[in-house]
This record gives structure tokens, sequence and C-alpha cells, in this order.
């Protein structure tokens, strides 16, 4: 059953064409999940804003489809319009340094559709430090923002400069990164999900929140070779120590002191499978969809991850924190 009736023409006029009952999987990293009532694609950041104010007046919960990982789409699907964010423009701009005369390093400005890994494999070439721990990495700019995305010692956090965000009151505010209260995969414009009272799983359904149109980030110059080399190191130790099929990413936050991914292999769990979906054999930290879309549902994720956690739990007094977070409804 759909949210709610709209005047799906409407968007038609800034470009935009609104979709009904598209199946998500596609989209998505697990290759999991139901369809979107509603279902609309956006190329410039004009759409985006022209978009969301839309849905704002048709009273329309959204939201925000980057990269697609870190989410489990439910099997009933998502109530409301989910916006496939693909605004992608990159630009860097060396002449910000006549803006700060005592600091020559440039500006990089991202869309917030754009790849992260692009993006990193972006300002490698230009001889520009401080994104090569994202060259591997599979979502967008606003999604990284959002989540202080990290791997390989760095952080969004690290480089970001400032975001431009269309703010739930309708307004486009430039924010400093100092006022994002950046965290642990966190930030102050990470929607705070609901939880299921079992294992800690995060539930996200469509809202009104801010959205991220682009950031600005500050990087340093630097050897090309080095980066290069630096990049190439991360990319081969994510082939070699991360699966190559449909999966989430990483599944659970590590514990205190601690991996998840040991603990789960300590556990006898690799290879563990329910339904279509298995625990990894590469890395057991990563739940994997072989069969891709059609393979597997969100129901077998669930459970597999509840198996996980009650077996961890039993054999070594520790509950696993779900890292990822649950988008729409499961039935």
């Amino acid at each position: 059953m759909q949210t709610t009736l709209v005047d799906r023409k409407a968007p038609e006029r800034f470009g935009v064409r609104i979709e009904t009952q598209t199946p998500l999987a596609p989209y998505t990293t697990m290759k999991v999940g139901g369809p979107a009532d509603y279902f609309a694609r956006v190329q410039t950041v004009s759409q985006l804003i022209r978009l969301v104010r839309w849905a704002r007046d048709e009273g329309l919960p959204y939201w925000i489809l980057g990269g697609g990982s870190n989410v489990l789409i439910g099997d009933a699907g998502v109530r409301g319009l989910v916006i496939y964010n693909r605004c992608r423009q990159v630009r860097i701009d060396e002449a910000s340094c006549c803006v700060f005369p005592q600091d020559d390093r440039p500006f990089v400005f991202a869309e917030s559709g754009a790849s992260m890994a692009g993006l990193a494999r972006r300002t490698i070439a230009a001889g520009l430090a401080g994104l090569e721990w994202a060259v591997s990495l599979p979502g967008t700019v606003g999604g990284a923002v959002v989540n202080n995305a990290g791997a390989y010692g760095g952080e969004v956090k690290d480089t970001l400069y400032n975001v431009l965000v269309l703010g739930a009151d309708d307004e486009i505010v430039e924010t400093p990164a100092a006022q994002l209260h950046f965290a642990y995969r966190a930030s102050a414009l990470k929607a705070q999900p609901e939880s299921d009272e079992e294992g800690g799983l995060a539930v996200v359904r469509p809202g009104f929140g801010p959205v991220v149109l682009s950031a600005n980030f500050r990087l340093a110059h630097g050897e090309q070779e080095a980066l290069e080399a630096r990049a190439e190191q991360n990319l081969l130790h994510r082939r070699r120590s991360q699966p190559v099929e449909p999966s989430l990413g990483s599944t659970f936050v590590n514990p205190p002191g601690d991996y998840a991914g040991r603990l789960i292999e300590a556990a006898g769990l690799k290879g563990c499978a329910v339904g279509g979906v298995q625990v990894s054999r590469q890395h057991a930290n990563f739940l994997i969809n072989p069969g891709g879309v059609g393979g597997a549902t969100a129901a077998d994720v669930i459970a597999l991850i509840r198996h996980i956690q009650q077996v961890v739990a039993e054999r070594f007094g520790v509950l696993l924190k779900p890292e990822i977070q649950l988008v729409g409804e499961l039935c």
C-alpha cells in the first residue's frame, strides 16, 4: 500500500520523473530489498532541492539513496519517496590559497551524489593528500559525510571543511565541519533511528530531515607517486581481505579492544547460512548474498544477524551491535 497519492507530474517541470513501485535491490550493495512507493533520480543539485521541497509540500516523506552500502532494505520496501542521488560534480579549486594566503591547501568541492572512491582517485591524480583511505569506499560523498565514513586510519572529519545543507526549515545553509559534532560513524546530520528491542539494529524510515547538497574538503599537496602507492596498498588489502560477492559491508561494530570478525570466526560461524545469505569465509564480519538479486531476503539477513549475536554472546559474553541500518519495512 502506498503512503499517499501525489501529483507525480509536478516534478516533470524541473526534469524529474516519479516512478512507482520501483524495486530497490539493484541499487544496493547487498542486492536485497523490496520496492519504493515512489522513486526518482536527480542529476543536479537544483533538482535535488526542488524535489525535496516538493515532497515536503506534498507531505511525502523521503529518504536519500546514494551508493546503497551499509543499508538493508526491508522485504516490504520503503513507504514514501526514495531519491536516488546522482549529483556527481567534483571540482578542485587551486585558487583557494588566495583566500587563505598562509595556507596553500586547495579546496576540493564535491556534490553529495559523487562517489567517494572516485573523489579519492581524482585528488590522488592531482597530487593531493588526505583521501587515500577512501579509494575503495563504496558509498557517496553525502553518505560519507552523514556517517563520518572512514577506513585505514582516515575519516571524513579529518579533511572536511564545510557542507552545504538544505535544512528541515527549507533554508540552504553552509555549515562548518566543526559544527557537525563528528563521532565514530556518526554526525549531527545523522537521523536518530529507531532501535529494535532484540539486538540493537537501527531502523530508519523516510522523513523530512536535512539533506546534504555538497561538501568542501581541504587537502594538502603531496607526492603523487607516494599517494598512488598508498592507495594501491589500500586497494590490495581490500581485495585480499574482503569478499567480492554482494554484501552489506561490515555488519557489526568492533567491540572495545577486539574485532567482531575475530569473535565470529572464533565461534565457528564462517560459512554459516540462513536462506540465501551466509557469513563470508573470507572475512567473518561480512554477510554475503552469493545469488545476487533474488538470492536472499532481508528476513534472511536479520535471522543470521540474530543467530550470530546469540552464538557469540553465549561463547564470549559479548553482544555484537549491528553497524548496518534497516531501511523501510520487513513485512
